[in-house]
């Protein structure tokens, strides 16, 4: 809903209150019900890490389970110092860390749809995060740092917005800032370096320098230090690309019984993914993604590409790009909210099931209702090719996803198209979008 020029919205801390509150309620209660034992391997990682770094251990010695920049383990180490002066285990302080950062991300959601115009998009943020199941359980049970990914990279859209809008090298800049802080988070998303170049040609040559030099030096200086102390593997860690087969294009070779050709599906997808990437540059270049429709559309196409069709797969890379749909949920077209609904929906249910009853995820119903236990999933990982079954409809949301954010970034920016939510519309979204 688009605000009426002649009212004044509240401000923005008035505006994510009670959406704030509401979420720290609902994973209060989540956390409540799932018990203390429910949660994932990789939060069990997490703990043995802390004991490691307690210990004066490094994380990345063989035999490791960090394939990542170091930033992720600066943050362990100081909860593990808040854990050891108050007595709080990390399989709880990581979730509430992780739930911190989401509240984080709540507020610059609301921050950046206000500067779009959709001040009181209340529903969407209520329904897109607070109620999701999938964001739920990701930061309560799952305890990875993605939510960490996200809400960067939702600050360096935001402030690629503002560029568009003022023309100010500093939102630029802080733009290439933000940026920074994502890669060194993880490795993915340098993808998005191409849309830096979006009104580019106007910049001088030392603020693109600048601009080079916040992007990729985070991650180049934390990784240097690595390799000069021989602490890491740093080949290790930019090559990393999760576990294959048992989702996607990877999964089905491997229901198949071709698992021989997942070398070959992981070799391809790289060049591919440069491809990509070069055009989306070359676009940015020209100014042809320099709206706010087409520039999230852009970053939400990137990172979906990576997750719905690279080699390997994760849950919990979910919330790499969801605020950047529930942006782009406004602004679309009626078609992409038709798409980016059923896509909401499938994911909730498919996450819904997993965490429920995946031992591996944590299975919180299994915790309450041992009669479930083994209940559709057994132990990782003899059980793939349920996972794979699980996920086909996801998969195919994934593929419906990135076709309807294509179709936003090459569309003309027609009034008909690009028209706004109005105020009736906004009343229910389900109605609308059917």
């Amino acid at each position: 809903m688009t605000e009426d020029p002649g009212r004044r919205p509240p401000g923005l801390w008035r505006e994510a209150a009670p959406v704030l509150a509401a979420s720290l309620a609902v994973r209060g209660a989540f956390i409540w019900f799932k018990g203390p034992r429910a949660y994932s391997i990789d939060l069990e990682a997490w703990r043995q890490v802390g004991v490691l770094l307690a210990r004066g251990g490094n994380p990345y010695a063989p035999p490791s389970v960090f394939f990542w920049p170091p930033l992720w383990v600066q943050i362990l180490w100081v909860l593990q110092k808040i854990g050891a002066a108050t007595g709080i285990s990390l399989t709880l302080l990581v979730p509430i860390f992780l739930i911190a950062a989401e509240s984080a991300l709540i507020l610059v959601l609301v921050w950046v749809l206000r500067g779009l115009g959709y001040a009181r998009r209340r529903r969407l943020v209520l329904f897109g995060i607070i109620l999701n199941p999938v964001c739920i359980v990701l930061v309560c049970q799952h305890g990875n740092f993605d939510v960490l990914v996200g809400l960067v990279v939702l600050i360096f859209v935001a402030f690629l917005l503002r560029y568009e809008r003022r023309r100010l090298p500093e939102d630029w800049l802080l733009a290439c800032l933000s940026l920074g802080a994502a890669i060194a988070l993880k490795n993915v998303p340098a993808v998005l370096l191409p849309l830096l170049l979006a009104g580019g040609r106007e910049l001088s040559a030392r603020l693109r320098v600048l601009g080079a030099a916040l992007s990729l030096g985070p991650a180049a200086y934390a990784l240097s230090i690595l390799q000069v102390l021989h602490a890491g593997d740093v080949k290790r860690i930019l090559g990393y690309r999760s576990i294959p087969g048992w989702f996607g294009a990877t999964g089905w070779l491997h229901q198949l019984g071709h698992d021989h050709w997942m070398g070959a599906y992981r070799a391809a997808f790289t060049p591919v993914l440069s491809i990509v990437c070069i055009a989306v540059a070359v676009a940015a270049y020209n100014n042809r993604l320099a709206t706010p429709r087409r520039l999230v559309a852009s970053a939400a196409f990137l990172l979906c590409f990576v997750v719905g069709l690279g080699p390997g797969y994760g849950s919990q890379y979910f919330y790499w790009f969801w605020p950047l749909l529930l942006v782009s949920f406004p602004l679309g077209t009626v078609v992409l909210r038709r798409i980016l609904l059923c896509f909401g929906v499938i994911a909730a249910t498919t996450y819904a099931t997993e965490y429920a009853l995946s031992p591996f995820l944590g299975a919180f119903l299994s915790m309450r209702f041992p009669a479930t236990r083994n209940f559709l999933f057994g132990d990782y990982p003899p059980v793939w090719r349920v996972y794979i079954l699980v996920r086909t409809p996801l998969w195919l949301g994934y593929l419906a996803l990135l076709w309807g954010l294509l179709r936003e970034m090459r569309l003309a920016a027609t009034a008909a198209e690009a028209r706004p939510i109005g105020p009736d519309e906004s009343r229910n979204l389900l109605a609308d979008a059917l």
